[in-house]
């Protein structure tokens, strides 16, 4: 019994001595010595009793350890950094810590041929993509706070200790703005962002809150990350093996996980497109815990540093904290360029947890402002800092005179983005000012639209314009019925006295590779109809990036045969009224939309995009004299696969009916204007066949596709402000089409594609780049040829040589 009594006894104090071990906790910060900038990402490793114990900080630089002695110390590392060893006792009394920025160059590392030990991590990080990718799970929701400062690079965060040339900013940044919002997402694709409170300095501008949810992607599990729409080869993808040199830089321990600290930077002379950064990979999973990139090119405009910090919940990895940093060092103010900081802090995230009544509506980002329900220092993780307080303060003390300048600035830059500037309850339609064809020449005229400021429900819109080589007046308007925003539903009525081309296209207008080409294509137009329309259409977006439309329209058009000496073929319709109904359908894969007022923006290019179109002509209604049903179709697809990019595109149309007019012909899918004169000079637009010359073809049915492929840049030389960076782009196109009848159409010059139309070309582009700006210009040279069935007898005729400009950061 007493031996008993004695054996818990001595259990139970052993215990409580365990319990009674003084173990305390120490937060800090850990900071660049020389600038005084937070270091995110810097590992902390406890050696002594706790030795197998560390962390990493986060994204605002701030750590926080566990210890049991005050003799224990700590290793502080990061890459470009002297390691530090800090002692207990000293790190209690000040736990902010500063480290030494050194040079380092990560291709003098040597790693013997099969023994690199960071290869095997990111081919196991490569393994387990679908498992830890965000974007994989059925369903996730989670609340952010977003926080934007617009400032000068190199202010101090203090402003006491800031040189005259900040003294306009009194002490603060130049702007700033906060928002919260709810995410919900359910797999695949569907995501709706809801901005819940939001608080600008000075201006009240929600295109703020639209440029905050684009700074960064959301997961790096892709094989590119986009970041501002450029795609950068991702360092653990498989074409990233190829293209990256990874090193293992530290590893550190926390309770029984292991965290790989993995530099990657790319290969010698390869910088196209590519980052360098850290990852740090965690051996649960084989996630990735951290992560930073930035640009590897030292001649690009586009100077940004991307971190984002993902956490383990039990089950999932998830998304934690973001940082986004920006540069543009062209733009500056008495030696400072402009830097845009961005951080997002995610917290409440539910993972397949969603309620199945949530519904998602096909506009990605709305506004449910509710800034009354919100305590901005309960969102926000950290307080204010002193800069950041004064930049509020700045604004709120403004000349209220200047303020409303302010903000009507704001309001007229956000009405530009939708192609509008506001003029107190009108809008000024930019693309109503000027138009010019080489049917019309220059033709100036105006337009004019109500905005929400008259009417939240209904938009009243006209325009006229007249041509100087024409002499004609054209004219139009139309009332728009907003019946709901949710899907984007509208109702149009349109009436107008105008010009048209025949044979263009009629399908709806959407953004694609392919758009530079359709503007130019209306710029080199020479041939006309007179039309009087009157329409109707009613249109929603249903699902996300699905558009439909069901339209009527009745139209009277003249033939303007200008271009022909003969006289038209007995009852051919010069002169027709057609009464039309059909249905419009475009859908857009991966499109994300924002609203702004009664507009809806979208921010980036997205693919594929599918566009269809039918309608039916019927006879007698509304004195309608024509019959046909007509048809178009088109596809267009854009990827990258490593450094390449590559373009499909395909386009249908097919009319059936007798003594079909021309105005609904399709007149070939050329771009060539024959280069007759100097101002006919030859640029090569994708989406359109570059040797065929415009209205050389005639069809009632027709088919065209084509494909191009561009390499990354053949090599890369630079010589004072010009860079040489020559990138080839091989293209092939195929055309065929038949013309039922022809002879009905015989006073018109023209051939028929029954036999297919052949096209190979090949370009240098950007063999010159030059800086403009922000943004870098490119020149190169191409050339196309034709041949096959329509090939023509002379080597020269068959070839094209065009000139291509790309634009780029």
């Amino acid at each position: 019994m007493k031996k008993s009594i004695l054996l818990f006894l001595m259990i139970f104090c052993s215990f409580t001595k365990e319990l009674m071990a003084q173990t305390f906790q120490i937060e800090g910060q850990v900071l660049d010595s020389k600038t005084g900038n937070i270091i995110p990402f810097a590992s902390l490793q406890i050696l002594g009793n706790s030795k197998n114990k560390g962390t990493v900080s986060d994204i605002r630089g701030w750590y926080r350890l566990e210890f049991q002695s005050e003799n224990d110390s700590v290793r502080v590392s990061h890459v470009g950094f002297e390691k530090l060893n800090i002692i207990v006792s000293s790190l209690r009394m000040n736990p902010v810590i500063t480290l030494q920025p050194i040079t380092i160059n990560l291709s003098e590392i040597q790693v013997r041929a099969g023994e690199n030990p960071a290869i095997p991590i990111i081919k196991k990080v490569i393994d387990n993509k679908k498992l830890n990718d965000p974007d994989k799970l059925n369903t996730y929701s989670f609340k952010s706070y977003n926080k934007v400062v617009m400032t000068l690079d190199g202010l101090k965060e203090s402003p006491e200790y800031d040189d005259s040339t900040a003294q306009i900013l009194k002490g603060g940044h130049i702007f700033m703005a906060e928002s919260y919002s709810e995410v919900n997402y359910k797999k695949p694709g569907k995501k709706n962002e809801t901005v819940l409170a939001s608080k600008m300095s000075g201006i009240e501008n929600p295109l703020v809150a639209m440029a905050s949810n684009s700074f960064q992607p959301f997961s790096f599990y892709t094989d590119h990350i986009k970041i501002l729409e450029v795609p950068y080869v991702n360092p653990i993808s498989n074409d990233g093996l190829r293209k990256y040199e990874y090193f293992l830089e530290d590893s550190i321990k926390n309770n029984l996980e292991t965290t790989y600290i993995v530099a990657y930077q790319p290969k010698e002379r390869k910088v196209h497109q590519l980052g360098k950064g850290l990852l740090y990979i965690s051996d649960k999973q084989f996630a990735i815990e951290n992560m930073t990139i930035s640009p590897s090119d030292p001649d690009t405009n586009l100077i940004f540093e991307i971190q984002q910090k993902n956490q383990w919940n039990g089950e999932h990895w998830f998304p934690q904290q973001f940082n986004s940093i920006y540069l543009a060092p062209e733009m500056e103010f008495e030696g400072k360029g402009l830097k845009v900081i961005n951080q997002t802090f995610i917290s409440e995230v539910k993972i397949n947890a969603q309620d199945n009544n949530t519904r998602f509506g096909p506009v990605s980002l709305n506004f449910d402002i509710q800034n009354d329900k919100y305590n901005w220092n309960d969102l926000r993780l950290d307080s204010l800092t002193t800069r950041e307080y004064l930049t509020y303060v700045r604004f709120d003390q403004m000349d209220p005179k200047d303020k409303r300048k302010l903000n009507l600035l704001s309001k007229v830059l956000t009405q530009i983005s939708s192609g509008r500037i506001p003029l107190g309850i009108v809008d000024l339609i930019p693309n109503r000012l000027l138009r010019f064809n080489r049917f019309e020449g220059v033709g100036l005229g105006l337009g004019l639209s109500s905005n929400e400021t008259l009417s939240d429900f209904f938009r009243v819109e006209g325009y006229f314009r007249n041509g100087f080589r024409d002499k004609g007046w054209k004219y139009g308007g139309g009332l728009e019925l907003n019946l709901d925003k949710k899907y984007d539903s509208r109702l149009k009525f349109n009436y107008s006295q105008d010009l048209e081309e025949p044979g263009r296209s009629l399908l709806p207008r959407s953004n694609s590779f392919s758009s530079g080409g359709d503007v130019f294509r209306k710029f080199i137009a020479e041939r006309m109809d007179k039309v009087e329309n009157y329409s109707v259409e009613f249109s929603q977006i249903p699902l996300k990036g699905t558009r439909i439309g069901v339209f009527g329209s009745v139209q009277d058009r003249n033939n303007i045969l200008n271009f022909t000496d003969l006289n038209p073929t007995d009852g051919f319709p010069q002169f027709f009224r057609a009464s039309e109904a059909g249905l419009n359908l475009r859908w857009t894969g991966n499109e994300s939309l924002s609203r702004i007022g009664n507009n809806l923006i979208s921010w980036a290019v997205s693919y594929p995009v599918i566009s269809m179109r039918v309608s039916k002509a019927i006879p007698e209604l509304f004195g309608g004299n024509v019959d046909f049903v007509n048809t178009e179709f088109r596809f267009q697809h854009q990827w990258n696969s490593g450094n390449s990019l590559n373009q499909f595109h395909i386009s249908a149309h097919g009319i059936w009916g007798n003594n079909l007019p021309l105005s609904y012909l399709n007149t070939g899918y050329g771009i060539n204007v024959g280069q007759r004169n100097a101002v006919d000079f030859a640029l090569s637009f994708p989406g359109y066949l570059q040797t065929m010359f415009l209205y050389e073809f005639l069809s009632d049915r027709s088919l065209m596709a084509s494909y191009a492929h561009q390499t990354g840049p053949l090599f890369r030389k630079k010589a004072g402000s010009i860079i040489f960076a020559p990138q080839l782009k091989f293209f092939q196109s195929f055309a065929i089409g038949t013309l039922t009848n022809p002879d009905f159409y015989d006073f018109v010059e023209f051939k028929t594609m029954e036999k297919g139309y052949w096209e190979s070309g090949i370009e240098l582009n950007n063999i010159i780049k030059q800086k403009s700006g922000l943004q870098f210009r490119g020149w190169g040279l191409g050339a196309f040829y034709r041949y096959g069935p329509y090939a023509n007898p002379s080597f020269n005729d068959n070839l094209t040589i065009t000139l291509s400009m790309t634009i780029s950061f």
